[in-house]
C-alpha cells in the first residue's frame, strides 16, 4: 500500500508484491502496454514463486494510478492467487521451459515464460559476478 501509484510503475509493484523475498528474475515487455512477469524466492522456505500481469500505461487505463488502498489490496490478492509456487528452482525452470501449456492460469504464461526464464538466467549471471 505504501508504493507510489504512477503510470508505468509495474516493475516496483511486481518486485514488491510479496514480503521477505529475493527477486530471482523480472521481465517487463518495456512498452506503453504489455506484460510483466516476476520470479521470487521466499527467503524463509526457499520456495520459488512466479506471477505475471498485464498493464496499460496511460492514466486512463492504468488501474494502479488512481486506485484506492482497497483496490490495490484486491489487485495484489488477484496477482497472488494466480501465482505458481515451486519447491525448488529446478521445478520452476521446468515449468518455464516446458510447462503445462494447456492448463495455464488466468494469467497467460505463453506470452512471457521464455522471457522470464532469460531474465532469471541474466540475474543469476549478474549475481555470480558479485
Amino acid at each position: 500500500m505504501k508504493m507510489e501509484r504512477y503510470s508505468g510503475g509495474h516493475d516496483e509493484q511486481m518486485k514488491g508484491l510479496l514480503k521477505d523475498v529475493t527477486v530471482m528474475g523480472h521481465y517487463n515487455e518495456g512498452d506503453y502496454q504489455g506484460i510483466v512477469a516476476t520470479c521470487v524466492m521466499l527467503n524463509d522456505t526457499k520456495e520459488f514463486v512466479i506471477y505475471n500481469d498485464y498493464y496499460g500505461s496511460c492514466s486512463g487505463c492504468d488501474a494502479w494510478e488512481g486506485a484506492t488502498d482497497e483496490d490495490v489490496r484486491k489487485m495484489c490478492i488477484d496477482l497472488a492467487n494466480g501465482a505458481y509456487i515451486f519447491k525448488n528452482i529446478k521445478d520452476c525452470i521446468e515449468f518455464l521451459t516446458h510447462g503445462d501449456r494447456d492448463n495455464a492460469p488466468f494469467n497467460n504464461w505463453e506470452d512471457c515464460r521464455e522471457d522470464l526464464f532469460i531474465a532469471m538466467t541474466l540475474q543469476a549471471e549478474e549475481d555470480a559476478k558479485k
